[in-house]
């Protein structure tokens, strides 16, 4: 069977992927590229049966079950979507349907960005899981703010003004600047962080966020980091909650939160007793620091601040988890994290990185993709990314304090290539001949979070990495890697 018909058979609906036969409701169809192209983007497939009403081949109906309306679906893609996609593309892929004839699919590839995206005649969806879901006014709105169409940190703050902030921080960010302005309302205004109206100066909330004594109490909202950190690889509230230290919540300026927040883990690393290893005591904390520092840097730089929720950092012996309020900004998804950009809070990233030696943040490009190869040097396992629906409106990190089990390797690279593995596969890459060393492999990064299982009840059962698309990018524009090119 064709490798681009064998991995659509084999993928269900999901949170970037779903399927309709020919003869669906076009507004159905419209519905559904609006969902996805506002969330983390996807593929549809038209000419497809849903997974749960037949199997295998007996799912490839094809396209000529009606033609026509098909060609009102592309046409009205095109007419009734506003704002117009400019990154959405179609593809046919040729199949054998399920009556044994010539037949075709049509593939819709929709890439996120930063637009929201509605239907002319009514309506605003939002893909969460394998259901598009219809946005009202206010949940718009917060749509916009998650994804960076709208700008909370410009947005101007009332009876506040540059006395109400913190003088002696004022006064450092001059001098690391070499800020000629002796007028520090100039300076705020032409630094991003404030605006003149007419002869008013108004803070805005990057101003506030950046150099407050406390933002939360001036803003009056929760924008610091909680640190909640664990005895154990899990949270215990059967009986007296296994916390090592009550949680604490750390407030201040950005800058301060960081600093405290890391110094915090960096003490626990460095103090944390070592243990034995063979006849030798090594430390069993193995995190590189500049690593948990970006991880810090990223999720209080890059987070939402209109929600009304703190950066959360959970410490357990075996992770650390770091927690940011709101979805990944623009056209940011799990998959293109360590490639591409995109600033939800511009001001606040350029303000961090000019504080001179003090700074936590490069603003490089490359933050993202250091803290994977840091970790591949310690011999740990990459950082976990997860995103909604697997979160609740937020962007979980994971650093593992594990050390990689040696065939980890050869399977991440497999699953790079074709996004998931079996039991079959997994002995195939790396020699193992029992399937029981290998099961038991797997249910080891299973319980580690490192892989999901599918269909663990079913016949067939494979696995995936969390948050990552179960499909491999068979529809991208077309080339020499592209199955559908040519």
């Amino acid at each position: 069977m064709d490798k681009a018909i064998e991995a659509l058979l084999s993928s269900g609906e999901w949170q970037i992927f779903e399927c309709k036969r020919a003869n669906v409701r076009p507004r159905k169809a419209l519905e559904a590229v609006v969902a996805l192209g506002n969330a983390d983007g996807g593929t549809i497939v038209i000419g497809m049966e849903d997974p749960e009403k037949a199997n295998g081949v007996d799912r490839l109906c094809g396209i000529s079950e009606g033609l026509d309306n098909v060609s009102d679906i592309q046409n009205l893609i095109h007419k009734e979507i506003s704002p117009p996609f400019n990154n959405l593309k179609t593809y046919e892929l040729n199949i054998i349907n399920r009556l044994g004839n010539t037949d075709k699919l049509l593939i819709i590839v929709v890439n996120p960005d930063i637009e929201i995206h509605s239907i002319k005649s009514g309506g605003t969806f939002l893909r969460r899981g394998r259901h598009n879901r219809e946005l009202t006014a206010q949940e718009i709105i917060r749509l916009q703010y998650a994804k960076g169409a709208i700008s909370y940190e410009s947005e101007n703050v009332e009876g506040v003004t540059i006395a109400d902030l913190d003088g002696e921080l004022v006064e450092k960010y001059k001098k690391y600047t070499g800020s000629g302005e002796k007028n520090d309302q100039d300076f705020f205004v032409n630094n991003g962080l404030a605006s003149r109206k007419k002869d008013e100066i108004k803070l805005n909330n990057a101003g506030v966020l950046l150099f407050a004594k406390n933002p939360s109490v001036v803003l009056r909202r929760k924008c610091g980091i909680k640190i909640s950190h664990y005895i154990g690889s899990k949270t215990d509230f059967s009986g007296e909650p296994n916390f090592l230290r009550k949680p604490f919540s750390i407030e201040g300026a950005l800058l301060a939160q960081i600093k405290t927040a890391y110094e915090y883990i960096k003490n626990w690393v460095e103090t944390s007793p070592p243990r034995l290893e063979g006849t030798s005591f090594k430390s069993k904390l193995k995190y590189p620091l500049w690593v948990v520092q970006e991880a810090i840097t990223n999720a209080v730089i890059h987070r939402d601040y209109s929600i009304q929720n703190d950066t959360q950092i959970r410490i357990f012996d075996n992770r650390i988890e770091v927690e940011s309020p709101g979805v990944l900004p623009g056209n940011i998804t799990v998959a293109n994290i360590k490639n591409d950009r995109f600033s939800r809070n511009p001001v606040i990233l350029r303000t961090l990185n000019r504080f001179g030696e003090e700074s936590p943040n490069l603003d490089i490009g490359e933050g993202v993709n250091r803290m994977f190869e840091l970790m591949k040097e310690a011999n740990l396992y990459d950082p976990l990314y997860l995103t909604p629906p697997f979160t609740t409106n937020s962007v979980l990190v994971t650093l593992f304090n594990m050390a990689r089990i040696s065939y980890w390797d050869t399977v991440g690279k497999y699953l790079d290539e074709f996004h998931k593995i079996t039991n079959k596969e997994l002995r195939k890459i790396t020699g193992i001949k029992d399937s029981v060393k290998a099961s038991r492999l797997l249910k080891t990064w299973v319980k580690t979070q490192l892989l999901e299982e599918v269909m663990p009840s079913k016949k067939g059962a494979f696995y995936r990495r969390p948050g990552i698309k179960e499909i491999p990018d068979l529809f991208s524009p077309p080339g020499d890697n592209n199955p559908l090119a040519g």
